[in-house]
């Protein structure tokens, strides 16, 4: 009615007076991530918007303000769930509503969410207890893999499903949510695992040694035409009589739900369980946010925030007080190596970033070069890297090869690099060249190419062609980048649009570091 619809509006009114007495208190405000973690909120922030692009500026700011206020006014300290539960929630109502829901929520908190490291604990080893009960075969895959661990299970219980279903499907889960509470998180989260591990070859499943490669391939399946969620709903998570949703008997009872839970609370705060492998501590939004100079050429790439911030995390610490200021940009002064080169060479920049556009993506990439970018040149050095700030941010560093990685590569006939049978003092001191002779050679530019991370075959970690219009992406040595893929799926070659580059310019003095 409108008499309620004054009531929340008034109170939302009074919250944030009290949270920002001045206009100024919110601009310096951080956004609180209540455990989530700092990468985690990046990825929010960059993918949380329509169809997996970054939360426009006033949603940010009014995801930043329901956060606070649910820090200040409803007293919430700890709640990984909550900042993407909320930036859900303001999908569909404003921000009054969405304040006044979740401290409607926190009357039953337990239903619905952990409000502590030890109730979040215990939800993450409650879920490996019920995957054991009625999906063993499951259970004992993930466990291998090292899944069922709190740490592991962050997609489940700190994103909820974010980073793994459809934004729309996580609508759906939404709604039944708030309607039964956390045990609706538990029938999608074991059923999906269920699900995906059934699609799965035994090849596959021979080739997913790590979480991330597990979950990079349980978003992939639901993002595939494989997965239909409207099946999924009606036949593994729940059942249907007469048109209505029903519960599954093989998903234990709530009582036997709620014991489950309740056992292991009390196994956590017996000490039991570890509770350290989060920093209990960083709650706050770190907020070392690369900033930007305004020039005539205009910054597309790296104008969002949440971008820049990532980049902050990523490079060495004598450049994160920095600013970037953009020395060329495909759009304005032309898409070839040689105006790129001539650009690069007028800054008289040593250190330069690079971001390039995929097209038909919503995928940003990156490299950041610590040489100038020149015609026929091999150089750069162990502190060049290759990036993707959108989408699920990811830094492939230069890490030195293991002595094994290091003999056993396969090099091209003639190189100086042998390859070691054992390893004898001289074999070691062979490894360390090698190490240092893939640094040395990161950066490579000429005039029908450029590229970064030395691949296999002559192939290269990013390799972009003479008109700068495609590029190329393979496995690195020492880069990571055999891992997961740049871009993030199975694409190794693609088209570009947008190019720009940047130098880096100190805030005391505006000149740029050399």
């Amino acid at each position: 009615t409108l008499k309620k619809v004054q009531v929340f509006e008034h109170g939302w009114a009074i919250a944030l007076k009290s949270i920002f007495p001045d206009e100024t208190d919110e601009e310096d405000a951080h956004m609180i991530d209540f455990g989530v973690g700092d990468k985690n909120m990046i990825n929010l922030l960059l993918t949380g918007g329509p169809e997996n692009t970054p939360i426009p500026e006033k949603g940010a700011k009014s995801l930043k303000r329901v956060l606070f206020a649910a820090r200040q006014s409803l007293g919430i300290e700890y709640c990984p769930m909550l900042p993407d539960i909320t930036a859900q929630l303001l999908t569909v109502m404003e921000e009054a509503y969405a304040y006044a829901t979740l401290r409607k929520m926190l009357e039953d908190s337990s239903h619905f969410f952990a409000l502590s490291r030890i109730e979040h604990v215990a939800l993450c080893h409650t879920f490996a207890d019920l995957l054991q009960k009625i999906y063993p075969q499951t259970y004992d895959v993930m466990k291998t893999i090292g899944l069922l661990v709190p740490g592991a299970l962050d997609p489940i219980f700190k994103r909820f499903f974010a980073q793994l279903l459809r934004p729309e499907h996580i609508k759906r889960i939404m709604d039944l949510w708030t309607l039964e509470g956390i045990e609706v998180v538990f029938r999608f989260g074991t059923a999906l695992m269920c699900l995906y591990h059934a699609h799965m070859t035994t090849q596959a499943e021979f080739n997913c040694p790590d979480v991330h490669s597990w979950w990079d391939g349980v978003r992939r399946f639901a993002h595939s035409r494989r997965f239909k969620f409207d099946v999924f709903l009606e036949n593994q998570v729940y059942g249907v009589v007469s048109g209505r949703l029903i519960k599954r008997s093989i998903f234990p009872r709530r009582g036997v739900f709620q014991r489950m839970l309740e056992k292991n609370e009390e196994r956590a705060e017996d000490g039991e369980y570890d509770l350290t492998d989060d920093d209990l501590t960083a709650y706050v939004y770190n907020d070392a946010t690369l900033g930007f100079v305004e020039g005539e050429t205009p910054i597309v790439l790296a104008k969002h925030a949440a971008e820049r911030h990532a980049l902050a995390l990523w490079l060495p610490a004598s450049l994160t007080s920095t600013k970037l200021e953009i020395i060329y940009s495909s759009s304005v002064h032309g898409r070839t190596l040689e105006r790129f080169y001539h650009h690069c060479a007028a800054s008289k920049a040593r250190y330069t970033l690079t971001l390039f556009e995929i097209l038909g993506k919503d995928t940003i990439i990156g490299m950041f070069a610590t040489q100038t970018w020149r015609p026929n040149f091999v150089g750069g050095d162990g502190n060049c890297f290759l990036f993707r700030p959108r989408p699920n941010p990811r830094c492939f560093k230069w890490a030195n090869l293991s002595h094994t990685q290091a003999t056993e590569a396969p090099l091209r006939e003639g190189d100086a690099l042998a390859e070691q049978p054992s390893l004898s003092f001289d074999s070691i001191s062979s490894v360390e060249n090698s190490q240092r002779y893939f640094a040395d050679q990161i950066m490579v530019s000429g005039n029908d190419c450029i590229s970064m991370g030395i691949g296999q075959d002559g192939a290269s970690g990013l390799r972009v062609n003479e008109d700068m219009t495609r590029g190329s992406s393979s496995p690195a040595m020492g880069m990571g980048t055999g891992q997961e893929s740049l871009l993030g799926d199975d694409s190794q070659v693609f088209d570009i649009g947008l190019i720009e580059c940047y130098n880096f310019v100190r805030e005391v003095d505006g000149g740029v570091v050399k």
